[in-house]
């Protein structure tokens, strides 16, 4: 289970800290928070100054319980010294028409969250000082310090005064009060002798004596929780900042790991890319060296189409035309094969050759001839030193 540390600022960026459960109290920065194992761990609480807080109760109706934020602020403008722009609202639970609203500077608490986030701390809730005095109904709680008083008069009220107007102030508190306490209950670092002589008349023979301990939230179970001043423009966010100084190294590899197999996935594309396009050149080029007019779409296709119309259709076949072409060619020396076609529905081929000299084509054509098929010369050319030739070729009928 987690202890509970509470964190007291003080005049400039000093600080005084204290675990809950022991009363000793360590002075310092936010840095020598971070720097006490004691702290590191716990649940951090800053407490606010009590005289640096305004508390005030303010009433709204029914309709206005959703647009508060927005309209206590202006409700009290004329109640504050300073321009509500430059304060902020933390609010208590609504009760009876009435909200508890607490008040502070909102560049000095910005500046002190600032401060302890960077040095890695992080603020679960900052309350309010008045209201970590116990606290009992009817009564006054009076916290008698060297430098301070610290009064709480209700379970949203209470204040600082200084010691040298402090029985003034309470006199003037007890005039304007509808109803007078019933009991004052009083903590003091000072002999009670002394106390009793600086209290107002009214409140001697009404005093408790309790023991000067450090300030708890609710001390004596009262039922009033303090106002949580992160809320609003403070409220808490996802501890991002902690939990990368916590993960950022594995994080970091993690990220690299990451780069380094997407890499190697990128690389490992790229050489299948190039080895698929090898092999589509490759299948382009086979069908070519079969068809080399018309446009590529699908070769594979194209050339499983081609060979059954080779193997012919509907009973015709090609195959023993082409095996008495082949056979008569062979016998004939320097023709050279350059591409055939096939028409199906004429059972006709024909053949394109090469050769040394006209003579060759002719040989060529009566040696297929000679196999019982029609052979006809249907144009020849001569380029440079070869003879190019078209021959049909077809069963006789």
């Amino acid at each position: 289970m987690k202890t509970t540390v509470f964190l007291h600022a003080e005049a400039g960026e000093q600080l005084s800290w204290r675990n809950a459960d022991d009363a000793a109290i360590a002075h310092g920065s936010v840095a020598d928070v971070a720097a006490d194992p004691a702290a590191r761990d716990a649940e951090l609480i800053l407490i606010v100054p009590a005289q640096k807080v305004a508390l005030r109760e303010v009433a709204f109706v029914a309709r206005e319980r959703r647009l508060l934020r927005q309209t206590v602020p202006y409700t009290l403008e004329e109640q504050l010294v300073d321009d509500v722009d430059t304060q902020h609202f933390a609010f208590g639970t609504p009760q009876l028409n009435q909200v508890p609203v607490a008040i502070v500077d909102k560049q000095w608490l910005g500046d002190w969250l600032q401060r302890s986030a960077q040095a890695g701390l992080d603020i679960k809730r900052v309350l309010p000082e008045q209201l970590l005095l116990p606290y009992r109904d009817k009564c006054w709680t009076l916290r008698i310090e060297a430098e301070r008083w610290l009064v709480r008069v209700g379970p949203y009220r209470g204040f600082a005064l200084e010691p040298d107007s402090a029985a003034l102030a309470l006199q003037l508190l007890l005039d304007s009060a509808e109803e007078l306490p019933q009991q004052l209950l009083l903590q003091s670092e000072q002999p009670m002798e002394l106390v009793l002589t600086q209290l107002p008349e009214l409140l001697r023979g009404s005093v408790e004596v309790l023991e000067a301990t450090p300030l708890h939230i609710d001390t004596l179970g009262s039922g009033t929780p303090p106002i949580d001043f992160l809320q609003g423009a403070f409220g808490r966010t996802l501890p991002w900042r902690r939990w990368w100084l916590q993960w950022q190294r594995v994080a970091i590899a993690l990220a690299l790991a990451i780069a380094v197999h997407v890499l190697a996935l990128g690389i490992a594309h790229h050489r299948l890319e190039k080895q698929n396009l090898a092999l589509r050149q490759q299948v382009e080029a086979v069908y070519r060296s079969v068809e080399p007019r018309g446009a590529v779409n699908d070769p594979e296709l194209q050339l499983r189409r081609k060979l059954k119309v080779l193997q012919g259709h509907q009973g015709s076949s090609v195959m023993p035309l082409l095996q008495q072409v082949g056979s008569a060619l062979k016998k004939i020396d320097g023709v050279s094969v350059q591409n055939l076609t096939y028409s199906e529905q004429q059972n006709e081929l024909r053949v394109s050759v090469t050769a040394a000299a006209f003579k060759d084509v002719e040989a060529a054509r009566m040696a297929i001839a000679a196999t019982g098929l029609n052979a006809q010369l249907i144009g020849s050319n001569t380029d440079g030193d070869k003879t190019r030739a078209q021959l049909r070729i077809s069963d006789k009928k």
